[in-house]
């Protein structure tokens, strides 16, 4: 789904707004990161509670996320910003805005997912002219 987000021309767009008005295909990406952010903040309130001051050092990040790996959050956030990039499914995106806020803003989301989270952002708010 990354790959056929990032076709360009006029089939990009066509095929852009075709993935973005598939029931649910933004909801559900969204909902595949917030799992992998709600999986890290919940190792790291079990760490806590355990009396850790900081993470182990021999986790991985695939535990971390909830067993996915972060090229795979990186896709999903990829697909989600080019999605957006297309004006005819900004509306799409306005249902989702305090999720994706809520993700940028998470400390447990990872670092590079959540500066795209914000480049995901920018581009949903770009383009809006208010009335």
């Amino acid at each position: 789904m990354s790959n056929l987000s990032q076709t360009g021309g006029n089939e990009g767009v066509e095929v852009a707004h075709a993935l973005a008005n598939y029931n649910q295909v933004i909801s559900l990406l969204l909902k595949f990161l917030e799992d992998a952010e709600a999986s890290a903040a919940n190792f790291a309130l079990n760490a806590h509670m355990a009396g850790h001051s900081s993470l182990p050092s021999n986790i991985s990040q695939e535990e971390l996320c909830g067993g996915t790996s972060i090229d795979m959050l990186r896709r999903a956030a990829l697909t989600l910003i080019h999605l957006a990039k297309y004006s005819n499914n900004k509306k799409l995106f306005l249902t989702h805005q305090h999720r994706v806020l809520n993700l940028a803003m998470s400390r447990f989301t990872h670092p590079r997912i959540g500066a795209m989270i914000a480049n995901l952002l920018y581009h949903m708010e770009s383009d809006w002219k208010l009335t």
